[in-house]
C-alpha cells in the first residue's frame, strides 16, 4: 500500500519560468509523470501544486490535487502537504513533476522492491548518480514532517544510509530531471 505524491509545486526559478507547462511530446511536461502514477497500482494518488492549470488537470485525471499555498517555503512544504493529505499506507513514493522519461516498469520495479523491503528507502540510482523517485517507508514519516524550507528527503536518506536499498536502471535518462533551457533541449532531442 504505498502512496504516490507528485512534487509540482517549484518555481523553475533557474529556467526563469514554470518548466512543468512546457510542451513535451504532444502534452505539458508535468502530464507525463501524471499518466505513469495513474498506471500503476498506488493506494493513493496525490499532486501538490501551486498552479491552478496545473491542479485542474491532475484532478480530471483522477489524482488529488492539493493546493499548496506556501511552495515559497520551499520543497519541504509540499512533502507536508502530501503526507497530511494520504490515507495510511505503509510507504511514500516521492515524485518531481519535471521528470517525464521514468518509465512505468522502473516504476512497478521500484514498488516491487519496497514490497519486499517495506522498512528500506528505496533508491533509484545509474550507475552513481541517485535520482528519483524515492519510496519511503512509513517509520521515516515523523522525520519528513521536521523538514524546513527547500530541502527534500536527501536529509532523511544520508541520516540511514544503512537503511538504503537501491534499484539499478537501465537507462540514465529515467533519472533526468529538467531544471534548466539546456536539460529540456536535451530530452526534446532523445528519441523514444
Amino acid at each position: 500500500m504505498i502512496n504516490a505524491i507528485i512534487m509540482a509545486s517549484g518555481y523553475g526559478r533557474r529556467m526563469g519560468k514554470d518548466k512543468l507547462l512546457l510542451p513535451f511530446r504532444g502534452k505539458l511536461l508535468v502530464e507525463h509523470i501524471m499518466e505513469k502514477v495513474m498506471e500503476c497500482d498506488f493506494y493513493n494518488r496525490i499532486i501538490v501544486a501551486r498552479d491552478k492549470r496545473i491542479l485542474s488537470l491532475a484532478a480530471k485525471k483522477g489524482i488529488k490535487a492539493i493546493e499548496n499555498n506556501s511552495a515559497h517555503n520551499g520543497q519541504s512544504q509540499s512533502i507536508k502537504l502530501g503526507i497530511k493529505n494520504t490515507l495510511n499506507g505503509n510507504g511514500y513514493m516521492f515524485f518531481t513533476g519535471d521528470q517525464p522519461l521514468i518509465q512505468i516498469g522502473t516504476i512497478r520495479l521500484l514498488m516491487d522492491a519496497f514490497n519486499k523491503n517495506s522498512n528500506s528507502i528505496i533508491v533509484p540510482r545509474f550507475g552513481d548518480k541517485r535520482g528519483n523517485p524515492v519510496i519511503f517507508p512509513v517509520r521515516f514519516v515523523e522525520e519528513l514532517m521536521l523538514i524546513e524550507g527547500d530541502k527534500g528527503g536527501k536529509a532523511v536518506i544520508n541520516n540511514h544510509i544503512k537503511d538504503i536499498i537501491f534499484v539499478d536502471i537501465e537507462n540514465e535518462y529515467e533519472l533526468m530531471d529538467i531544471d534548466t533551457f539546456e536539460d529540456y533541449e536535451k530530452i526534446l532531442n532523445i528519441k523514444e
